[in-house]
């Protein structure tokens, strides 16, 4: 089915888990994961082989950039965009950005601040993500000042530098968000173009289309996604609907990474591609 909304716009259709932890650091992170239902690991020795494959991508438009998204929730796809990302900027000359489609949880800020990634260090000050372009999301009822002017749009996403690496996280600030005002993520193609500017890699870490169809809109704007998939869970049938999704969406699949795979060497062959 087509997810696409008339407007161009695509609404977030999860929330804040409405858990809220006094304070920041490694336990409270650890708590925020467990509260969202998203615990991350790091599978870089499992997806080496797959930034090898990537380097291969070439683009003429500055980075590159990549998606990873699952058919479903639970497949381990912000295991799999993160540690990507880990990889791609220990070999990146300028940076790589790992950018979290799922403005509320914050999954990937929570992940590196919380030392799931060995040997990495925590993302240090804010700065501003906004790239100096027309953003993915809008914030919506905007507020209005008492005079009934709109105010002036305040600067939600920021990118965390990770100590000693060259990878930017990005993390929303929801705290700004005000009651009754609601998030709403649209393609917005000038700041992914903006984004390539400024980096060698980004890896956009997208949310299955049964949460949120923001991902299949952004899919033409990358080049290249990667499909993940539980092998104990996901039926063929889903993948290769999902597959067709993005294509029809502009986008395209460029591999798939099959996680949890318990000895089946045939899995692969139930995938159409």
């Amino acid at each position: 089915p087509d997810r696409r909304a008339a407007d161009g716009v695509f609404k977030i259709d999860h929330a804040d888990s409405g858990k809220h932890f006094p304070h920041d650091g490694p336990a409270c992170a650890l708590k925020c994961q467990e509260a969202i239902g998203t615990v991350m690991l790091d599978v870089r020795s499992d997806v080496k082989d797959t930034a090898r494959a990537l380097e291969r991508i070439t683009s003429d438009q500055g980075g590159r950039l990549i998606m990873a998204m699952g058919a479903v929730r639970g497949e381990g796809v912000s295991s799999v965009a993160g540690s990507l990302a880990a990889i791609l900027a220990s070999r990146s000359p300028r940076s790589a950005w790992l950018v979290d489609l799922n403005l509320m949880d914050n999954v990937q800020f929570h992940a590196f601040q919380s030392g799931v990634f060995k040997r990495m260090g925590r993302p240090g000050r804010a700065l501003d993500a906004s790239l100096k372009a027309p953003q993915f999301y809008q914030v919506v009822p905007q507020l209005r000042s008492v005079d009934g002017k709109t105010q002036a749009a305040q600067r939600y996403l920021a990118a965390h530098r990770v100590d000693n690496s060259n990878l930017f996280v990005t993390h929303f600030r929801k705290e700004y968000i005000k009651p009754g005002q609601r998030i709403q993520l649209r393609p917005s193609p000038d700041y992914w173009r903006a984004l390539r500017r400024v980096c060698d890699w980004g890896v956009i870490d997208a949310p299955s289309p049964s949460v949120s169809s923001a991902g299949l809109a952004i899919s033409r704007y990358v080049d290249g996604v990667v499909l993940v998939v539980r092998a104990d869970s996901t039926d063929a049938h889903e993948i290769n609907t999902l597959r067709d999704e993005i294509e029809g969406h502009g986008g395209r699949v460029i591999g798939v990474v099959v996680n949890q795979i318990r000895g089946d060497a045939r899995l692969a062959d139930r995938f159409s591609f």
